[in-house]
């Protein structure tokens, strides 16, 4: 099917198309044979647990042993990485409804490499449980224009809340959910490694440090062009010596200080943050 559309496409490059298998990795897989790229549901399953859990040095291997079962199928897979979507818990809900852990969720998304995909209102922090089907995971994208839904009838049904503040509120708020994104979506288009590298595993920062398993670092690298990705997937601020030599950070988000009075320079990262480092 896949190469009948490609043959009747006339565009530019090559017809993309994405499928999805709602199921972990090893039995999305195979389905690469047929499909450029694939929704990968296991990437969010390891994120949300590793969020909710404040365990983040396992997670870059995990990821990477995916592709590596993707790439056996596809050598020029597409992982079409993914919070929750709508046949899922909205991402808000799975993380306790924590702001912070959904700022994290975000910065994670889009530094991680393939293509990723935002179910509209994560963005803005939304949250809604399935246990009534699909109504409360799909309300209508609060604009804050003349274009807004009327909101209320879906409070309090499913775990839907209000309380997210429109797209236009959250635009103008340097700490709101939407900015996160915003962010790390420009940073992506401004650097080449994170939005055409591949992930890298970061052996020291990773099992080595063991006193550190909050820690969740990778590096991205696009033809010799490197970022350092480094987040805090747990809830209580971390510190430890940064044995890269970084340049400026080109993102950021939560709390994050890069003490340079030692002979070695710290970094101190608050509850949940982010920051990618040009190396």
């Amino acid at each position: 099917f896949y190469e009948a559309m490609d043959g009747y496409y006339s565009g530019d490059g090559p017809f993309y198309m994405v499928g999805e298998v709602f199921s972990e990795h090893n039995e999305v897989a195979p389905y690469y044979a047929g499909l450029p790229a694939a929704f990968d549901f296991s990437f969010w399953w390891r994120l949300s647990a590793a969020i909710n859990g404040g365990t983040g040095n396992t997670f870059v291997r995990d990821i990477l042993s995916y592709r590596a079962e993707y790439a056996a199928v596809r050598p020029d897979y597409i992982d079409a990485v993914k919070l929750s979507n709508h046949d899922e818990n909205r991402a808000g809900s799975d993380l306790g409804g924590s702001a912070a852990r959904m700022k994290l969720a975000g910065a994670v998304l889009l530094t991680a490499g393939g293509e990723p995909y935002i179910y509209y209102g994560e963005e803005l922090g939304y949250t809604g449980v399935k246990n009534n089907g699909d109504e409360y995971v799909r309300v209508p994208m609060n604009w804050g224009d003349g274009y807004t839904a009327d909101l209320s009838s879906y409070t309090g049904k499913s775990g839907f809340s209000q309380s997210a503040a429109s797209v236009v509120e959250q635009a103008e708020d340097p700490e709101s959910v939407l900015r996160v994104y915003m962010d790390f979506a420009r940073a992506r288009n401004a650097v080449p490694a994170l939005s055409r590298g591949k992930m890298v595993r970061h052996d020291l920062y990773n099992e080595t440090l063991t006193a550190l398993p909050a820690l969740c670092a990778w590096i991205m690298d696009y033809e010799g062009d490197r970022v350092l990705v480094l987040h805090n997937f747990s809830g209580s601020e971390i510190n430890f010596l940064l044995h890269d030599a970084v340049n400026e950070a080109v993102a950021v988000q939560g709390e994050v200080f890069k003490d340079e009075s030692g002979s070695q320079p710290r970094l101190r990262m608050g509850a949940y943050s982010s920051v990618v480092f040009d190396l």
